[in-house]
C-alpha cells in the first residue's frame, strides 16, 4: 500500500505523528520543568520537579540551631508549596493537552470522514 493510492493513510499517519507529538511534548515537560518554593519565613528552599521529586533543597544559615523539628516543620512547608504549584501547573498542562487532542481527533475525524 502506498501513500499514493491510499491518500487517506498517509493523512491517519500524520495525524497519528501529531498525537504522539503531543504526548511527547507533554511527558519532555514533565521531566524537565522544575518548581522552586520557600516555607513562609524563606528559611528553607527547595525544587522539586513535574513529578514532584526533591531536585534541590537550601537551608539558610543558622537554621539547624533552632532544632530538628522546626526545620522539618519548615522543610515540610516548602515541600507543601512546591507541590501546590506543581498541581496548578500541571493540571493548566493537563487542560491544554486534552483541547490539543481533542482538536486533533476533531480534524482527524473531519479529514478521514470518520463517524
Amino acid at each position: 500500500m502506498s501513500a499514493d493510492r491510499h491518500p487517506q493513510m498517509a493523512e491517519a499517519l500524520e495525524f497519528g505523528q501529531q498525537l504522539q507529538s503531543a504526548l511527547e511534548d507533554e511527558m519532555y515537560r514533565t521531566h524537565t520543568e522544575t518548581f522552586t518554593a520557600t516555607d513562609e519565613t524563606k528559611t528553607v528552599e527547595v525544587t522539586v520537579d513535574g513529578q514532584r521529586n526533591l531536585t534541590d533543597l537550601r537551608i539558610e544559615d543558622g537554621l539547624l540551631r533552632l532544632g530538628a523539628e522546626t526545620v522539618q516543620q519548615r522543610v515540610n512547608e516548602a515541600l507543601s508549596n512546591a507541590a501546590v504549584a506543581v498541581n496548578a501547573a500541571n493540571e493548566a498542562q493537563h487542560q491544554r493537552l486534552v483541547e490539543s487532542l481533542a482538536g486533533i481527533a476533531g480534524s482527524m475525524k473531519e479529514k478521514l470522514g470518520l463517524a
